[in-house]
């Protein structure tokens, strides 16, 4: 899942969330970590005597799918990798709490998104996220009930809203 925390300004923080059978893990995607990613991808390309073309679409495919690396590796690495990572174990989460927001402009719903809220043992912790139904799929299959959805909100592209 790939989640934002608002900062100020409109700015936010990006992180990866991992959900694991025993965890889950929140890692911080810094723009050092991206910049570099796509890098190696343009270096690896060029190596392969890619073009400007090929060099531009494996730098999208690092960047958009940066976060997928975190699926082979091992949950420890992952929570170690950067300062800015943690962990809340699932044991200790009380509730998910899923917000559902439109985003206007003039007038006019632009986009939708999910705001999170993981209230646990250790504490609140709130981020913003696409509204995407493998996201609340994934949710659901790891915490049941705990999940707790807006009134009138049905995942699989079915929204009802009062």
């Amino acid at each position: 899942m790939v989640l934002r925390r608002p900062k100020s300004l409109g700015r936010y923080d990006s992180y990866t969330g991992v959900v694991t059978n025993q965890r889950m893990i929140f890692a911080q995607m810094t723009g050092d970590m991206v910049k570099q990613a796509i890098q190696q991808a343009r270096d690896q390309a060029k190596a392969e005597g890619k073009g400007f073309f090929g060099q531009w679409q494996e730098q999208l495919r690092a960047s958009f799918g940066y976060a997928q690396r975190y699926l082979t590796m091992p949950p420890d690495a992952t929570v170690s990798e950067n300062p800015g990572n943690y962990a809340v174990d699932n044991s200790a989460v009380r509730e998910v709490k899923i917000k559902h927001k439109e985003i206007r402009s003039g007038g006019d719903v632009q986009s939708r998104e999910f705001e999170m809220e993981v209230h646990s043992a250790s504490g609140k912790f709130e981020f913003k996220m696409d509204e995407r139904n493998e996201y609340v799929e994934l949710l659901k299959k790891v915490y049941g009930d705990r999940v707790k959805m807006p009134f009138g909100y049905f995942s699989k592209t079915i929204n009802i809203n009062f």
